[in-house]
């Protein structure tokens, strides 16, 4: 468990170290995080063919409450992706976990591990196959969804997403 935690924290304290991935205001002339609002809005882009498209189309997003991370919003949703992925034990996908601006950086990392972790034990004990998820990966609020000051714009940024992995 200590070498995945430094295999995930090594890489996220480079990445925010690089100045191209630090946040910073935009009268520096920055991107600032309209990229990832774009990015999300988008339909994703199969890159690994059929299997990668019906991944896509089947495995929904899983939403949490502010500082939730042991309960989905919409079980429903959950157990739609459960009974997909048990079907599909070819499938291979990472978790990755994420959280609103809400709280300090550090604070939201935790709290998208949290999340992450808690969606893999779920899917384990629900009968997805362990050898299917290939990491759960927290980002914290480093990728946001929406990056207005509303309660619906945070909602949207505490979520549990999953990515197609190529076998």
């Amino acid at each position: 468990m200590k070498c995945r935690l430094v295999l995930v924290a090594v890489p996220m304290l480079l990445l925010t170290s690089i100045p191209l991935f630090a946040k910073k205001a935009p009268s520096e002339g920055f991107v600032d995080d309209s990229y990832w609002i774009e990015y999300w809005g988008k339909p994703r882009v199969v890159l690994y063919g059929p299997e990668e498209e019906a991944f896509n189309q089947n495995v929904h997003k899983i939403t949490f409450a502010h500082d939730g991370f042991d309960h989905a919003l919409d079980q429903d949703t959950l157990n739609a992706d459960v009974l997909w992925l048990k079907d599909h034990p070819g499938a291979r996908f990472f978790i990755e976990g994420y959280a609103s601006s809400t709280g300090t950086e550090a604070y939201n990392l935790n709290l998208s591990l949290r999340r992450a972790e808690w969606v893999k034990q779920l899917l384990i004990r629900k009968g997805v196959a362990e050898n299917q998820i290939k990491l759960a990966v927290p980002w914290g609020q480093m990728c946001p969804a929406c990056t207005e000051e509303t309660d619906e714009c945070h909602a949207r940024n505490r979520v549990v997403r999953f990515v197609y992995s190529p076998n």
